[in-house]
C-alpha cells in the first residue's frame, strides 16, 4: 500500500483542451424565475450534481442558503442590466458549501428580461487554502501563549507536588491533614496532564522519540478501543507489510491517535465502521496541489476513516482549536489540538477531510526512518551516599529540590548560578550535579560541558520544562554521565534519578 506522486516514465498523453474545457466557469441558464434550463460540466461539478442528474427541472433557488437574494439580484438585473461579484451564499446539491465568485447577466427582448445568464468561477481551494493559513497564524501564536503559560505553570506546580509530598511524610497516618494533602496531590497530577496537554499543543513538549513501527501502535490502539466500545462501532485495521518506521514519542504518538479515534467514535451517535489504514507515501512536489504545505519525502500514512460521522464544512479547520465546542464532537478541550500539536511537533501533518456524506477521513504523515537498534536500559536504582550540587535560578525550587535531596542522607549543596556552581565544584567534592537547563533566561550547556571536563566522576540531572527550548536530551553528552527530568516532577522521581547517577 504505497501513494506514490506521479513521476513520468515516458512522453505525457495530455489533452489540453478537455482538461480545460473540464475547469473552465460554470455557466448556468436560468428563467427569472429561477428554473434552470442549461448547466455546463464545470457548473454541474461545482454543484456536486449526481451522475445523470441534469438541470433542467431543477430551480436555483435550491443552491442559495437564502432564496431571497435571487430575487432581488433579478431586479437589479432588470434595472441595471448585470450584477457583478453577485454576494451569494451558495451550496451543492447534498449541502456542501460552494465558493465561488458570481457574475449574473440578463438577456432581454423587447425590453423585458426573459432569461438570466450565471458565469461562477471556482474559488473553493483558494478559500480553504486561505483558512489553512489564517488557521496556521492562529494556531501558532496560540501556541507560543500556551506554551509559555505551560512553563511558568510547570514551575509551581512542582513546588506545590514536592512540598505536598514532604508534607505526607511528615504527617501521621491517622491525622486528618492526610485528606487535604492526598487531594492537594491529585489536583496537582491533574494540572501536570493539563500542562502537558498545552505543551503538546503548542509543540513544545518534552518528547522521548524512539524508531517504532507504526502498524504495531495502531494494531494496539484499535484494540484498545475495542475492548472500550464493544460493538456499538465496527473496527479494523488495514496495514502495510512491512510498514515503514518512524521516529516519535510512543506514549505521546499512541495518546494522539487513540484520542482522534475516541473522537470519531463518541462522533457516531449510531454507531458506524472505523477503520485504520497504515500505508507509505513516497511524496513528490506534484503530489497534491490542495496540500501544496506537504514537503516531498517518505512518510507513513495513518487513514482513520469513519462512516457514520458526519461534519460541517467549517469543522474541518475548527476542530483542531483548542476547547472548540460542537454538539457532535466530543468535548475534550485540548485532545485534538494536542494531538495536532504533537503531530507537527514530530515533523508530520494532520488534516481532516469529510466531502464524502456520513464519511470522515482522519489523515496523519509522519516521516519515515531507518531502522535503528534498541534503547539502552535505564541503570538500577541504588541507595549510595554521596554528595549532590542543585543549581538553580528560582530560589523556592532550588530549596524543594534541596530539601527532598537532603532527606535522603544526602549532602546538599546548592548554586543559583552556572559560575557559582563552578566555584562550588572546584572547592568541594560533588558526585551529582542537579541543574535546570535555563539558568538566568539562558541555556546552561556550557556550564554542563565545563562539569563534565573538569570533573570525569561527576554525574548530571538536567531539568527542564521549558516550552522554548530544546530539549535538553537533545545536546550529545554521554547518556551514562546525563540524564533528563521533566518539570513538572515529584520527590520520588527526583530521588530515583539521583540514586541511579550514583551508581554510574
Amino acid at each position: 500500500m504505497t501513494t506514490t506522486a506521479a513521476r513520468s516514465a515516458g512522453p505525457i498523453q495530455f489533452d489540453a483542451a478537455t482538461w480545460l474545457a473540464e475547469r473552465a466557469a460554470g455557466d448556468i441558464l436560468m428563467t427569472p424565475d429561477g428554473w434552470m434550463t442549461e448547466a455546463n460540466v464545470p457548473a454541474r461539478r461545482l454543484f456536486r450534481f449526481p451522475e445523470g442528474q441534469t438541470a433542467r427541472g431543477l430551480n436555483f433557488r435550491r443552491f442559495c442558503r437564502q432564496p431571497t437574494r435571487l430575487a432581488e439580484a433579478v431586479q437589479a438585473i432588470q434595472a441595471a442590466g448585470y450584477v457583478h461579484s453577485w454576494d451569494a451564499d451558495l451550496v451543492a446539491f447534498d449541502g456542501w458549501p460552494v465558493y465561488a465568485v458570481v457574475n449574473l447577466a440578463g438577456d432581454f427582448e423587447g425590453g423585458f428580461l426573459t432569461a438570466v445568464r450565471a458565469q461562477l468561477f471556482d474559488i473553493g481551494e483558494w478559500r480553504r487554502a486561505q483558512e489553512r493559513t489564517l488557521f496556521g497564524q492562529r494556531i501558532e501564536a496560540i501556541g507560543r501563549l500556551a506554551g509559555g503559560v505551560a512553563h511558568d505553570f510547570n514551575n509551581l506546580l512542582t513546588i506545590i507536588s514536592g512540598h505536598a509530598e514532604c508534607l505526607a511524610l511528615g504527617i501521621p497516618d491517622d491525622s486528618p491533614l492526610n485528606r487535604s494533602v492526598a487531594a492537594i496531590q491529585v489536583s496537582a497530577t491533574r494540572a501536570a496532564t493539563l500542562t502537558q496537554k498545552l505543551l503538546s499543543f503548542g509543540r513544545r513538549q518534552v518528547l522521548h522519540p524512539r524508531v517504532i513501527d507504526p502498524a504495531g501502535l495502531v494494531r494496539t490502539v484499535a484494540a484498545d478501543l475495542g475492548r472500550r466500545v464493544g460493538t456499538r462501532v465496527s473496527i479494523h485495521v488495514e496495514a502495510a507489510s512491512p510498514a515503514w518506521p518512524v521516529r516519535v514519542d510512543p506514549a505521546q504518538a499512541e495518546r494522539a491517535v487513540s484520542t482522534i479515534a475516541a473522537h470519531a467514535v463518541e462522533a457516531m451517535a449510531d454507531g458506524g465502521t472505523l477503520v485504520f489504514r497504515v500505508s507509505h507515501a513516497d511524496i513528490g512536489p506534484e503530489w497534491s496541489p490542495t496540500r501544496a504545505f506537504v514537503k516531498p519525502g517518505r512518510y507513513a500514512r495513518l487513514d482513520l476513516s469513519c462512516t457514520g460521522m458526519t461534519l460541517d464544512a467549517d469543522l474541518h479547520i475548527r476542530m483542531f482549536e483548542p476547547f472548540f465546542r460542537e454538539k457532535s464532537v466530543v468535548r475534550d478541550g485540548l485532545g485534538l489540538a494536542a494531538a495536532f500539536g504533537l503531530v507537527k511537533q514530530t515533523g508530520g501533518y494532520m488534516w481532516l477531510e469529510g466531502e464524502r456524506p456520513g464519511e470522515t477521513l482522519f489523515t496523519v504523515l509522519l516521516p519515515a526512518v531507518a531502522e535503528e537498534g534498541g534503547t539502552p536500559e535505564p541503570l538500577p536504582a541504588d541507595t549510595s551516599p554521596g554528595t549532590v550540587l542543585v543549581v538553580d535560578d528560582d530560589d523556592v525550587l532550588r530549596s524543594l529540590a534541596v530539601r527532598i535531596v537532603g532527606q535522603q542522607g544526602y549532602t546538599v549543596l546548592e548554586a543559583s548560578s552556572a559560575d557559582a556552581a563552578l566555584q562550588v565544584v572546584h572547592t568541594r567534592p560533588v558526585d551529582v550535579v542537579i541543574s535546570d537547563v535555563l539558568l538566568d533566561g539562558a541555556r546552561s550547556d556550557d556550564m554542563a560541558a565545563a562539569l563534565l571536563g573538569a570533573l570525569p566522576n561527576v554525574r548530571l540531572l538536567r531539568i527542564s520544562g521549558a516550552p522554548d527550548e530544546p530539549p535538553a536530551d537533545a545536546v550529545p553528552f554521554d547518556p551514562a554521565r546525563v540524564t533528563f527530568l521533566e518539570k513538572p516532577f515529584t520527590a520520588t522521581q527526583l530521588v530515583e534519578r539521583v540514586r541511579a547517577l550514583m551508581e554510574g
